[in-house]
């Protein structure tokens, strides 16, 4: 991954975050090295590519995988799950596994790898290897893990060493896996084929801001994570091809992809992503998210979604690349085709059949404010799911919308108490047991909508009105969801 935005949970956002839009505007030695051949502009002809996906299971890399799985110029032999990277190894296997499930593939073998990084490798922040672990919300049933585990650099060393023809390795994450698996059999370097990797920025600034560092440092998240790892295997004799932040930068994350998949999620992939996106819609809206893993998985067969370019490069300790004529040869993406690559994601995502359990919108739920009463229209939800929530301004002003669960032990009236006495410019976090569920905002006159995950238990509804940081909240009759 290039980089992520931890998810804030702050009871001012939980409250007003409908209103944000409208009411409340507020170095390695010089080698001699096999320079990378350019990628083929044309699909091969012959069978499938063999390749392994190693990968750190951040959101970026589940839709990535998932375009991996399905594309039929790829034959995915194994997926190595990066430890330093976003994920714990428990959570990442538990992942991957559902991953494999949902799209029919249980048979492709995985592992997880160290969680330690070489002695310059930076942590990423906590709460985003939450999230990861977490799998950004996705519903996996429990399972046991049988045995002990295989180390992801075993995994990687026994496939290449059973492969027919060379393997060409797709790192969407730290390197420690790959540099492991190379530094216990230094004779599998010649049986791989290439790296084909998002990593790094050559000329692009930096996605590390933590410590102090800034974009002028030119680090970036799958290099930074374990910079000793990465510097290890540039220093083989491998060819390498980088999809960096160069390339990156160039696709944003699209705010209309969840309207986009509505339209067709009927294959796997796309109703995974749409899962995803209605589970964790931070991804659309928080700045900074770019399509860093899917365009380094969309690229490595259709490589004209980006341009390609070859330099040399030698590497910091810290993990910086830099232009270097002594250094060792790789080739890069400076640039990404926009509106090319977007129509590209949905295509892979939709690639093949359904999912083995298929993610539906359980219902609607509709709730109109007409500026004294905050009032549920028909039947509200009785079972926990994913709904679609309107919300129908009758006002001329803007107002929103936003829906939370009490859990057990509390009450709709402590709710309320708290918010009559709540100041949002001096308090920060909310209660543990008041749990946003979703929000929604409409201009005067207009109706607004929102997917919403109701969870099981208290649940009620807030119209939001009025200027901040004094908001009027307006409560609806609560319900109760059931499981």
């Amino acid at each position: 991954m290039g980089g992520m935005i931890a998810r804030n949970r702050r009871l001012v956002l939980l409250v007003t975050a409908a209103l944000c839009s409208t009411v409340l505007v507020a170095s390695c030695s010089p080698l001699a090295m096999s320079p990378t051949p350019p990628p083929a502009s044309e699909p091969p002809s012959g069978p499938p590519r063999s390749v392994i996906v190693d990968a750190d299971m951040d959101i970026s890399d589940l839709f990535a995988v998932a375009v991996l799985l399905r594309d039929p110029q790829l034959d995915v032999r194994a997926i190595a799950i990066d430890g330093t990277g976003l994920v714990h190894c428990p959570g990442g296997r538990r992942v991957t596994r559902y991953l494999l499930e949902q799209l029919g593939r249980t048979d492709v073998p995985f592992a997880c790898g160290r969680e330690h990084s070489g002695p310059n490798g930076r942590p990423f922040p906590d709460d985003w290897r939450i999230q990861a672990d977490a799998a950004y919300g996705l519903d996996i049933r429990p399972f046991v893990e049988a045995g002990i585990p295989e180390p992801a650099a075993d995994l990687v060393a026994r496939t290449i060493r059973a492969s027919e023809e060379p393997v060409t390795i797709i790192a969407l994450g730290p390197w420690t896996n790959i540099a492991d698996a190379f530094a216990s059999d230094p004779a599998l370097v010649d049986r791989v084929a290439g790296i084909h990797a998002m990593a790094g920025a050559i000329d692009a600034p930096g996605n590390v801001l933590v410590d102090g560092l800034t974009e002028a440092d030119r680090l970036e998240w799958n290099v930074a994570a374990d910079a000793d790892a990465f510097a290890a295997v540039m220093a083989l004799d491998v060819p390498v091809a980088l999809v960096p932040l160069d390339a990156t930068d160039d696709v944003p994350v699209p705010p209309d992809l969840l309207e986009r998949l509505d339209e067709d999620h009927s294959g796997a992939g796309a109703n995974l992503a749409y899962e995803l996106l209605v589970r964790f819609p931070e991804r659309l809206s928080l700045p900074g998210g770019q399509l860093w893993d899917e365009l380094a998985a969309l690229a490595m067969t259709d490589t004209d979604l980006v341009t390609w370019a070859d330099a040399t490069v030698s590497i910091t300790a810290a993990g910086r690349i830099d232009r270097d004529p002594a250094g060792r040869p790789i080739r890069f993406a400076p640039s990404a085709d926009r509106p090319a690559v977007e129509a590209a994601l949905l295509a892979g995502l939709r690639r093949g059949g359904q999912r083995t359990d298929p993610f539906a919108i359980r219902g609607d739920l509709t709730i109109r404010w007409d500026g004294t009463t905050c009032a549920a229209e028909g039947s509200t939800p009785e079972t926990a799911g994913v709904y679609r929530a309107e919300f129908v301004n009758e006002t001329t002003a803007s107002a929103g919308l936003t829906i939370v669960r009490v859990v057990d032990a509390h009450s709709w009236e402590e709710l309320l108490a708290l918010l009559a006495d709540y100041d949002f410019e001096r308090d920060q976090e909310p209660p543990d047991w008041i749990e946003p569920a979703g929000f929604a905002a409409a201009d005067g006159g207009t109706t607004g909508s929102a997917l919403v995950d109701l969870a099981a238990g208290m649940t009620g509804v807030l119209c939001v009105a009025g200027a901040w940081p004094d908001p009027l909240f307006v409560p609806g009759d609560p319900f109760e969801v059931g499981p």
